[in-house]
């Protein structure tokens, strides 16, 4: 008979070592609240809970043409965000359920599309923080109007609004006062355009990301878009040819309370063909950024 003699010393070994392991403290690294991070969680409170999601991808390869076209003629950056904002915003006011919200017992629809987005501002310090900002009447403006008043809000220090400036009070005080304003809002879409506008677009597109990615923003409005990722596609043009497309990933939450599928369908459509005509970006474009350019230099 065969005995087999187990290695007591090692089992030890293992097991102390285990236990060494499991009683370690963790390692972390640990930093202080930003007070400014409330108003993000205030605005998460304000989600409308009848939201539902659609995904689409738009052909922008005209519009990136045309933005690096006039980025080569006026030696300042063009953003992309600000043309889909331009589109966005005549879009919804052509389309004005999307503006639409409930007010007790009313609908109340906007005549405005005052688009509520983020901007990455640099503080004095060197530290860039996303802020809310609003383009108020957006429809109303070109895209080198927005372009501009985008880079602005981005570059000018000091450069404040009432929302913005009422947003950063709400954040600093008791939860309970947070809790109750983000119940008010909900509720008035008055005081909801007074403070964060009529209809939201975010942007998650990354240099990095040339792949399919959507994105599924909290919606606090009757609709919220999103910017995904653009990507390289092959596909056939009108004589049968493979050419590479430039493809955007769209997403938004609408509220399905106030807006139903066909009345978002129109606006999607509408949506779709200003992107990708590249609405906006012709010729004017360069003149008009020239004399914005003129007059801050002024």
């Amino acid at each position: 008979m065969r005995l087999r003699v187990r290695n007591k010393s090692n089992t030890d070994q293992r097991s102390g070592l285990a236990r060494r392991t499991e009683d370690a403290p963790p390692q972390f690294h640990a930093a202080p609240w930003p007070p400014l991070r409330n108003a993000l969680l205030s605005l998460l409170r304000q989600h409308r809970p009848h939201t539902y999601w659609g995904f689409g991808e738009v052909d922008v390869t005209d519009a990136l043409a045309a933005i690096r076209r006039h980025q080569r003629t006026l030696r300042v950056a063009v953003s992309f965000h600000a043309f889909v904002m331009h589109c966005l915003a005549r879009a919804a006011a052509e389309q004005p359920n999307v503006l639409t919200f409930r007010h007790g017992r009313r609908l109340v629809t906007f005549a405005d599309a005052d688009v509520g987005t983020v901007v990455d501002r640099r503080l004095p310090d060197g530290v860039r923080l996303p802020v809310g900002y609003i383009v108020r009447a957006a429809q109303a403006k070109s895209p080198a109007a927005i372009n501009w008043e985008l880079r602005r809000a981005i570059r000018v220090e000091g450069l404040d609004s009432a929302s913005l400036r009422l947003r950063r009070q709400v954040a600093r005080m008791p939860g309970w006062v947070r809790r109750f304003v983000s119940w008010r809002i909900t509720r008035d879409p008055f005081l909801l355009r007074r403070v964060h506008g009529t209809i939201g677009l975010t942007n998650l597109n990354h240099p990095a990301l040339n792949t399919a990615f959507h994105a599924l923003p909290p919606n606090i409005y009757t609709l919220t878009v999103a910017i995904g990722a653009v990507f390289d596609r092959v596909r056939l043009d009108g004589e049968g040819r493979a050419e590479k497309r430039k493809i955007l990933c769209l997403s938004a939450g609408a509220d399905h309370a106030v807006v139903d599928g066909m009345a978002l369908s129109s606006f999607a459509a509408r949506l779709a063909q200003l992107l990708e005509s590249a609405a906006g970006l012709g010729e004017d474009f360069v003149e008009e950024t020239q004399r914005l350019m003129a007059g801050e230099n002024a």
